[in-house]
């Protein structure tokens, strides 16, 4: 090799050789490759991780969706065997829908203090969907008929053997009568009939079931401006009376009840009237008046009355004749209704005395 092509071969290599030795001197982590590579990968990550984060929240939200569905299909399916059941009830004879009535498991929601029970017993909306309509305005009535149709209201009580149906009737403005037995140890009940055209509360003001008195007074807030019943002097063997009020017997088959019993405020059952004579008084204490006038169970405090719509008894209890079949009806006389009252201060209006007469043949 001569001088000169040695030169020129020795002149070639020395940039290469200087260019490699200039990237073997750069360290890793200074190389923008490295770090274009590094933050493509954390990019890739942190778009996996909020893609799996939007699956987890549809995830979440599709989970609570499927439970809140389940839990509404159980609730409607525990309110449609409850209606079922109601319904089977409401077939049976009254005895058997006031016993079997306060043992009726109620799904979550369905108040049955409010209807029998009462409910008390599943509205819609709740007890107090009964009591949201206004209150009729007041009418003197026009006849006896109308007199006792809105002075009678139908009582439901929760007891804690279950609920109660009875009957009562205004004595005073704000108070109503009925029997003992028919709110037992309750300290409130429901009264309503077309004249209210709502429930209203009613607080048990006083209560006795002794010494032959089954009597209880219940006071009403907001009750509209009804005539009250008057209590007659007295009554007389074979004399025409009749009994008002709400007996199971018949006011279990009122489409009416049913209705309310369903949460229709508006349905409102018939007050429902029986007449007949008076065929003896008891003198016992005290004293009992026997009358052919049919009640059943549910007419237990309602009236018994004149021609006139004087209250001459206070329908208690019924005796039945299992050889004969026959029925007897038996009310407390208005006297010692009357004395009752003057015992717990409660005010009431007594009828105008009747000329003496003798008793009728």
């Amino acid at each position: 090799m001569t001088e000169g092509e040695k030169n020129t071969s020795d002149s070639g290599a020395g940039p290469t050789q200087a260019g490699a030795a200039a990237d073997a001197a750069v360290p890793w982590y200074r190389r923008p490759f490295f770090w274009g590579m590094l933050f493509f990968l954390l990019l890739c990550v942190l778009a996996a991780w909020l893609v799996w984060k939007q699956w987890q929240l549809a995830e979440q939200h599709r989970a609570s969706l499927a439970a809140q569905t389940a839990e509404s299909q159980k609730r409607n399916d525990a309110l449609d065997a409850f209606l079922q059941k109601l319904r089977l009830l409401l077939q049976k004879d009254p005895c058997v829908i006031q016993r079997e009535l306060g043992s009726l498991e109620a799904p979550p929601g369905v108040d049955l203090r409010v209807l029998p029970a009462d409910p008390s017993l599943a509205p819609s909306g709740g007890p107090d969907a009964l009591r949201q309509l206004p209150a009729a305005p007041a009418r003197k009535p026009e006849s006896v008929a109308e007199l006792l149709e809105q002075a009678t209201v139908l009582i439901l009580a929760q007891r804690p053997e279950g609920l109660s149906m009875g009957s009562g009737f205004f004595v005073a403005p704000g108070y109503i009568v009925t029997n003992g037995h028919v709110v037992g140890n309750a300290t409130e009940a429901l009264v309503i009939n077309k004249a209210t055209r709502k429930a209203l509360r009613a607080g048990v003001l006083r209560s006795t079931q002794s010494q032959g008195r089954d009597f209880a007074v219940l006071t009403v807030d907001g009750a509209p401006a009804i005539t009250p019943l008057k209590l007659a002097g007295g009554v007389k063997r074979t004399e025409r009376v009749s009994a008002w009020g709400f007996p199971g017997a018949i006011t279990t088959d009122d489409p009416k009840f049913a209705a309310l019993l369903q949460g229709n405020a508006k349905a409102v059952p018939e007050v429902v009237y029986t007449d007949g004579a008076v065929s003896v008084i008891l003198q016992r204490t005290p004293p009992l008046i026997v009358h052919t006038a049919t009640v059943s169970q549910g007419n237990s405090g309602g009236p018994l009355v004149n021609e006139r719509g004087e209250v001459v008894g206070i329908n208690t209890f019924i005796k039945l004749d299992d050889e004969s079949y026959r029925q007897s009806s038996l009310a407390i006389v208005s006297d010692s209704l009357a004395d009752y009252l003057r015992s717990v201060q409660v005010p009431f209006s007594r009828a105008a005395a009747r000329p003496a007469g003798g008793e009728k043949p």
